[in-house]
């Protein structure tokens, strides 16, 4: 990676809670002025993409009901009624109801950029970025979990952890832990920051943010 400029300084901690160094962080991640704009396109795309559009009601064409007229015109002392499947009929047809229809929305790679560096850049002032040591599990222990997030004074906000590469027992480790979500760096997005109180990195973790994203 080549020189980069440094705005701001973060401690390191262990497990404990206890500060064990500190790392720069690049102005080019968390140092641009936010561009509150490019956020909202990206979370905007991230919640439109998440629907599936697949809400379907039958129309009276699709019901299996009786297409005959219902009785006579006259003289029985009803209304005028045609088939069963009419959508005035209890278990006919809707009329205008929701169809199964495609739900996409593209932002283009430079927003996605865009947007994320300025979701990073806009935690830096509220001290929402920590940096802990480098930890693996070999089985899951929710507990550690737990006690790390009280130790850095965390436990009562929403938490995205993330970590270098994919890990299973961390992201066990996490599941009964409501309020915090584990992903690796590289698939996180906006909105999994926006929607978080704090994002925690590991020393690996943010080394491997900088060679993803840390270009200007």
């Amino acid at each position: 990676m080549g020189t980069e400029c440094v705005m701001a300084s973060v401690e390191i901690t262990d497990f404990r809670g206890e500060v064990i160094g500190s790392v720069d962080l690049p102005e080019t991640i968390f140092g641009i002025e936010p561009s509150h704009h490019a956020i909202y396109h990206a979370v905007k795309s991230y919640l439109t993409n998440q629907r599936q559009g697949n809400a379907h009601s039958r129309t009276r064409a699709e019901i299996r009901r009786s297409k005959r007229k219902m009785y006579r015109q006259k003289g029985t002392g009803r209304s005028r009624a045609g088939s069963a499947s009419s959508p005035i009929r209890v278990g006919g047809g809707v009329a205008h109801g929701p169809r199964p229809r495609e739900l996409s929305e593209r932002v283009s790679k430079k927003v996605r950029r865009l947007a994320l560096k300025s979701a990073f850049s806009l935690k830096v002032p509220d001290g929402g970025i920590k940096v802990v040591e480098n930890f693996t599990f070999d089985a899951p222990k929710t507990k550690r979990v737990a006690e790390l997030t009280r130790a850095i004074d965390i436990d009562d906000r929403k938490v995205l952890l993330l970590t270098p590469e994919a890990a299973p027992n961390i992201l066990r480790s996490c599941r009964n832990l409501a309020s915090v979500q584990v992903l690796p760096v590289a698939q996180v997005s906006t909105y999994d920051v926006v929607n978080a109180d704090a994002v925690v990195f590991t020393q690996e973790s943010l080394g491997r943010l900088q060679d993803i994203w840390g270009s200007a």
